[in-house]
């Protein structure tokens, strides 16, 4: 029904910001049990999360998010999708739950993450790295002020990653220990396969219904990337959650050198790439 009537979705809008609380409270025991709307900040652009989650569907059985509509409102993009039953999975969920239970969750994302990874790659040559409509990816560990992106190759990525230096150089500018320099040197020469990647694994992201998965949220960040790629990002984005990390090698292939040479580098930085390196 919302799909093909967005101008009923529009008066729905304007009438949800004149009477808020009480239509809050009406929609949360009416439409609001099977439909979620996710409100972008100003000037965000949906086009990428949409085909994205899309793109998923159609190539997985990860249960993912379906989009019903997009709408604009007071410079706001509102996406109307299909509610994943269940709550995001968190810190003090995953400590309750027995071991049997965590296994279980673990085979499940296991199942996902590699139907992602068995995606065949867009027929590019090269091979670049990029979101899923061939441009730049949102991702803050690549770079805080916009998407970046497409790289021409993973070494022009990991360039990215240090700002336009040398590693030599870059160590030298950021002040990283001289014993350092040849652990992120190695793991920078080191070519992956590209494949499809979250680019977002993090508790909040996954929801749960007792021990079932129910579905995988928060697509904006996708894209074709390197293979160790899912992995670091998942070490970053709950680096405060141990008992976590420690399971994320059970259903996300571990890249531990990787890892620690970009932890080494840290946060992303401000650099623009040229596809012309």
């Amino acid at each position: 029904m919302l799909r093909s009537s967005p101008f009923i979705c529009d008066r729905l809008l304007w009438f949800l910001d004149r009477v808020e609380n009480v239509v809050r409270k009406v929609w949360s025991v009416t439409f609001g049990r099977f439909v979620f709307v996710k409100i972008l900040g100003i000037g965000d652009d949906t086009t990428v999360e949409v085909a994205t989650m899309k793109f998923v569907l159609q190539h997985t059985n990860i249960p993912v998010p379906r989009v019903f509509v997009v709408l604009r409102y007071r410079g706001r993009h509102h996406i109307f999708m299909t509610r994943i039953a269940g709550k995001e999975l968190s810190r003090r969920q995953w400590k309750a739950y027995s071991q049997d239970s965590r296994d279980h969750i673990l085979a499940q994302l296991r199942n996902y993450i590699s139907q992602l990874r068995e995606i065949v790659p867009p027929p590019h040559s090269p091979p670049f790295i990029c979101n899923v409509l061939g441009g730049p990816i949102m991702d803050h560990r690549l770079c805080v002020d916009r998407p970046y992106g497409p790289y021409c190759d993973e070494e022009q990525m990991n360039l990215q990653r240090r700002q336009g230096f040398s590693v030599e150089r870059f160590a030298e500018n950021f002040n990283i220990p001289e014993e350092f320099v040849g652990l992120i040197k190695h793991a920078h020469d080191l070519r992956h396969p590209v494949v499809f990647t979250h680019n977002d694994i993090a508790m909040r992201n996954i929801m749960v219904s007792g021990d079932r998965v129910t579905g995988l949220i928060d697509w904006e960040c996708a894209g074709w990337l390197p293979a160790h790629w899912e992995y670091v990002k998942a070490n970053w984005t709950e680096f405060i959650a141990e008992e976590w990390i420690d399971d994320l090698r059970k259903f996300i292939p571990p890249y531990d050198l990787e890892n620690e040479a970009d932890e080494l580098i840290g946060w992303s930085r401000s650099w623009e790439p040229r596809l012309d390196l």
